[in-house]
């Protein structure tokens, strides 16, 4: 297989592939930072079974106090590799009000925790992860739009379409069915 063929598969993996619906919390009630990872551990962990919680939550722990993940407004993209997993697992979280991220900052809260963690034996899907993550995450707004939405579903097909919002989904900021939208536009 030529380098062309490679580069042009990889190039069209979506985010969306490394989770689900089910590993999103839309608006999370947690304010912390240590305890809406922990949370979304939780969660990956029924889903994903990814070792012991705890150790987890202190690798993430560990790479956030080094080099908080903080990329854009409103953003954080924390991320770990694990023995303990064979392949890449995602979860997300959003909050409208934010999350106290860095205790030193707290007026500046975040509204989208992007937690990403790979196998410690394949660093390439981990930086192609990371690599689609952050093409999706290049609008300052990401941040903003993504907590608006009030599903799961919502919030991964966002990340399914490369982070763009379908107009046939919005109607004066608000998700419509599209079905309103023909029923409108006749009106």
């Amino acid at each position: 297989m030529s380098m062309t063929v490679m580069a042009t598969e990889k190039e069209s993996i979506s985010f969306s592939s490394f989770f689900s619906p089910a590993e999103v919390i839309c608006q999370i009630q947690e304010t912390d930072r240590d305890k809406a990872l922990l949370d979304l551990l939780r969660l990956v962990a029924a889903q994903h079974g990814i070792g012991n919680v705890e150790e987890a939550h202190a690798a993430v722990l560990e790479r956030e106090n080094d080099l908080p993940t903080v990329v854009a407004p409103g953003l954080a993209m924390p991320h770990a590799r694990l023995d303990t997993i064979d392949e890449i697992v995602v979860a997300v979280a959003t909050s409208r009000t934010g999350i106290v991220y860095d205790p030193a900052k707290p007026d500046n809260r975040v509204k989208l925790i992007v937690l990403t963690l790979a196998p410690k034996a394949a660093p390439g899907a981990y930086l192609q992860a990371l690599g689609c993550l952050a093409r999706i995450c290049q609008d300052p707004s990401t941040a903003d739009v993504v907590a608006g939405f009030a599903t799961p579903d919502e919030v991964w097909a966002f990340f399914d379409q490369g982070g763009l919002v379908r107009p046939d989904r919005l109607y004066g900021g608000k998700v419509i069915d599209p079905a309103q939208v023909k029923k409108l536009l006749q009106q």
